[in-house]
């Protein structure tokens, strides 16, 4: 099929799922009448699917980008959807809308090759994992994102503190132990969203030595980001880990950071992940893991 004819396509049945969607007497409903042409969609562009995957870059696993991060204290910038979104002009959600200038610098930290910091991509590795949410993404922007990333390079993954397994207790806590031994017996600055929808997790950190917070604001960080950076600069290189939780302006603040001699880790929404995947195990996002449970950090 010509691939005008599938944009035709698509165009009608996105169509047909917006306008039939409220007819559906619930939410349910709703959601399962839009589905239905999603995958529509998705079986109609399944050929153009594959052959991203089978031209999107090498990406390490989630373990060997960690392992990476504790054994060189290296920083980590993460170009999710979201960054790579707004990259080819498309609105972030609803945390940053596109900015010029904060592409200029997405792009500067994209194609940076600094040994000490790592530029985690998305994980894309074969087509059943993709899961909808990034074969859409394909369809509407596949091209466009594959244009902006180096098909020699190996790149870590930005899942690192993204993707949880979330199959049995003992792999969540064995992954959960790997991850906090970034921060083990450390200073810790979580930079995070006023109001935001961060949470803190005792569980994550109990074992940093101390855990400060600086506040930005949770939509359109980067108008600030002067601001932002002058007060993270008031804490010593030496001394702490800057976490920053900010969207795509986490992505520019991790590099900078790092650049004056922090390391600094764009950690995003990995606390949320860790409630999830607790509420998808045992039913309750605060069900407690004792094997995470630690009396005083280690130094």
């Amino acid at each position: 099929m010509s691939a005008s004819r599938k944009r035709l396509l698509r165009a009608i049945y996105r169509q047909i799922a917006i306008l039939g969607a409220p007819f559906m007497l619930t939410s349910a409903g709703r959601t399962r009448f839009r589905e239905f042409f999603d995958d529509r969609i998705i079986e109609l562009f399944r050929d153009d699917i594959e052959a991203f995957v089978r031209d999107y870059p090498e990406v390490w696993s989630e373990e060997q980008t960690l392992r990476h991060l504790i054994e060189h204290r290296s920083s980590i910038c993460r170009f999710g959807d979201g960054e790579l979104k707004l990259m080819v002009g498309e609105r972030h959600k609803s945390f940053q809308d596109v900015n010029p200038a904060l592409n200029a610098r997405l792009e500067q930290v994209l194609g940076s090759d600094e040994p000490n910091i790592l530029i985690g991509i998305h994980p894309v590795r074969d087509y059943d994992g993709l899961g909808r949410i990034w074969q859409k993404f394909i369809i509407r922007i596949g091209r466009e994102v594959l244009a902006l990333l180096d098909g020699q390079r190996s790149y870590p993954s930005m899942g690192a503190f993204r993707v949880l397994p979330d199959e049995s207790e003992a792999a969540l806590v064995e992954r959960v132990q790997l991850i906090k031994q970034v921060w083990q017996g450390r200073k810790v600055l979580l930079v995070v969203g006023e109001n935001s929808r961060f949470t803190f997790e005792e569980e994550l950190f109990n074992n940093a030595t101390s855990v400060d917070f600086l506040y930005a604001p949770a939509k359109n960080a980067f108008a600030e980001y002067d601001d932002i950076i002058a007060r993270i600069s008031e804490y010593d290189p030496a001394e702490y880990l800057i976490m920053p939780v900010l969207g795509p302006t986490a992505t520019v603040l991790a590099y900078d950071l790092a650049q004056r001699g922090y390391q600094a880790i764009d950690f995003g929404q990995m606390p949320g992940t860790f409630r999830r995947a607790k509420r998808k195990l045992f039913g309750d996002e605060n069900h407690p893991l004792p094997a995470l449970r630690t009396t005083e950090p280690s130094a």
